[in-house]
């Protein structure tokens, strides 16, 4: 026998103090009565009548002594360990996606918790209980449990997650107890058809048969955005609903707009397409309207780029070659473009773009928080751009091959990895510029276009710490206009005045999404689809990771500096393989169980409780009997 708590047994020296007290303790008692020969009589009577009043006092003193020790054991909370009596079990659990499958109005992860609790009431008393839980990782829940009631209370606050779960590496923690205990027993509990070798495998799959996108996307036709993709049925045969569903605003309510049926073979995927009038979108939903046993991967969300981003471009300028320019950046920029006049500018009250494209003018003032292109902008070149002009540069033969200068971009060897970006997808074409300026540029700047060693594009910081391009030439006097390159670089440089918070929207559940802290970022919060909030670390971070535990939308509020708050998504889908959780490939624990049996636990307290309260009833008798039957 061992104790859970040793100091309870202090508990005993309360026995001396009974001892001393019923010492010292006067055993006379003052009574009145009247003096007659028939109490004399009936005194001697009950005397021999009732010989046990002469014991009431010790006797107390005997129950008094056994609640103490009673008393003193239950707080000590003995442990008694009879050899070879009961077993030491084991349970591994997987919570992965998969487990959310449902059958007759149970998931498999409730069955897995029933078959668990059934385990332990069928169990041996005596035994121990342990549980490894298989979710966002392998963790060890309780450890070494003997009471039923409360391991099984335990195993009812698990819930199953959302990604995938490596039942591996709750078998090597589960190898570590069988080592230590050859008897143990072992119970892997998943849906998957694992080969288990010297563990029980309880399979709580039923046949449930699931639909899933197996590839999914979108094209734009001639008559609108069109949703492919393919389904796959896992169980059987089907007929499947598949709907196309989308909003035009970012935060809008989804609407329908077309569906299909897909009629499926068992276990082959078949392509669909969903053509619908729709022109544009900010979100886009592929959904599988047939029922069956995991909704959560019935629906997938796309988003467009340009509108989760909240591309607004503002174009300050009285030259006619801007509606060229908002045509090129609208189109391969993906942006929401507006014009404006160069009086209404300087009139103010211009606030709330992303990006301020002054063509042909320059400023007074930069705008701050956003990013700035200053194209062929000289009289203000000096004014926070980080710019110095020096002269024009205009050819001196205008007649023949010597009209007009050929500019070339920079090569790729001369640029560093994120810097090539800058450059992604160009066809390198010489360009003919009719004349350019010439301006002192910082070093920190990026050369994109150079005339021999003269930049006439390239970006950097101006001394608002945003981010800036600077064109030297106006696009009119050049054939820039006309080349392919040309709105190919108006895209890198709107990804580039754009930094994406996001890289991408679609993700698995159990990715890392990486969230880009822009220049002027005060806060970012992230919610998950549950509701549960948290605030990224923007301040000594330039790029925050979250881990997506759960599947369904997240949302992030992004607030800039003087800037309203901006709200972009992204989706985390259920992983390709927990829709179809087939075979787990071979699981074993290493070595042979070596005895049936292991040592048995008791440490019930009931015993205690019942024998203090039979002790305290007793003496309380005694106390009632002295008090009103012998006097």
């Amino acid at each position: 026998m061992s104790f859970n708590y040793p100091l309870g047994l202090l508990g005993l020296l309360g026995i001396p103090v009974l001892i001393i007290i019923y010492i010292i303790k006067s055993k006379y008692t003052e009574q009145t009565v009247a003096s007659t020969y028939l109490w004399t009589l009936s005194e001697r009577f009950l005397k021999k009548r009732k010989p046990i009043s002469k014991m009431t006092g010790i006797l107390t003193l005997i129950l008094q002594i056994l609640a103490v020790i009673a008393a003193s054991l239950l707080i000590a909370h003995p442990v008694f360990i009879v050899k070879a009596s009961a077993n030491e079990i084991l349970f591994v659990l997987d919570g992965s996606a998969s487990m959310n499958m449902s059958y007759d109005g149970a998931t498999r992860f409730e069955r897995a918790q029933s078959d668990i609790n059934r385990i332990i009431d069928d169990s041996r008393g005596g035994s121990s209980y342990t549980l490894i839980f298989v979710r966002d990782g392998a963790n060890v829940v309780f450890e070494g449990i003997t009471d039923k009631e409360q391991a099984k209370s335990d195993v009812n606050s698990l819930s199953a997650g959302w990604s995938e779960a490596d039942c591996s590496s709750a078998v090597s923690i589960a190898q570590e107890y069988f080592d230590a205990n050859r008897s143990a027993v072992v119970y892997l509990v998943s849906d998957k058809q694992y080969e288990a070798l010297n563990m029980t495998l309880v399979d709580v799959s039923r046949g449930e048969n699931n639909f899933a996108f197996t590839d999914y996307g979108y094209k734009y036709e001639s008559t609108g955005v069109c949703g492919t993709g393919s389904v796959v049925s896992y169980a059987s045969d089907a007929n499947v609903a598949v709907e196309l569903w989308a909003s035009v605003n970012i935060g809008d309510e989804a609407v329908r707009y077309g569906g299909t049926s897909v009629q499926l073979k068992k276990g082959e995927p078949k392509e669909f397409s969903i053509y619908s009038s729709l022109a544009g979108f900010a979100s886009l939903e592929l959904r599988i309207a047939s029922r069956d046993a995991l909704a959560q991967d019935n629906t997938v969300v796309l988003y467009d780029e340009a509108k989760s981003q909240d591309r607004k471009v503002l174009i300050v300028s009285d030259l006619q070659d801007s509606v060229y320019l908002k045509n090129a950046i609208s189109g391969a920029g993906k942006a929401v473009v507006e014009t404006m006049s160069v009086k209404r500018w300087e009139q103010g009250g211009t606030e709330g773009y992303g990006l301020y494209v002054f063509n042909g003018y320059a400023p007074s003032a930069l705008p701050k928080n956003a990013a700035v292109w200053l194209i062929d902008a000289i009289d203000g070149s000096g004014d926070g751009t980080g710019l110095s002009f020096r002269d024009y540069e205009v050819p001196r033969d205008t007649t023949g091959s010597g009209s007009y200068y050929s500019a070339k971009f920079a090569e790729e060897k001369e640029l560093s990895s994120q810097q090539r970006n800058l450059v992604k997808g160009l066809l390198r074409r010489p360009v003919a510029i009719r004349k350019y300026a010439k301006y002192g540029v910082p070093r920190s700047f990026t050369t994109i276009m150079k005339v021999n060693d003269n930049p006439v594009i390239a970006t950097g910081l101006n001394e608002n710490n945003d981010r800036e391009v600077f064109f030297a030439f106006r696009v009119g006097d050049s054939d820039f206009g006309l080349s392919p390159d040309f709105l190919i670089l108006v895209r890198n440089l709107v990804d580039y005045s754009f930094p994406s918070v996001l890289e991408r929207t679609d993700y698995k559940s159990g990715d890392i999404m990486s969230v880009n802290v822009v220049p002027g970022c005060e806060n970012i919060l992230v919610t998950a689809p549950s509701g549960k909030s948290v605030t990224l670390d923007t301040v000594d971070n330039a790029v925050c990771e979250v881990r997506l535990d759960e599947t369904g939308i997240y949302r992030l509020n992004v607030k800039k500096t003087g800037a309203e708050e901006t709200t972009l998504y992204a989706f985390a889908g259920v992983p390709y393989s927990e829709s179809n959780p087939i075979g787990g490939g071979e699981l074993a624990l290493s070595g042979e169980r070596e005895y049936s049996y292991s040592d048995g636990f008791y440490d019930s307290l009931t015993a205690f409780f019942i024998a203090i309260a039979v002790l305290l009833l007793a003496d309380w008798g005694l106390y009632c009997y002295e008090q009103y039957q012998l006097r």
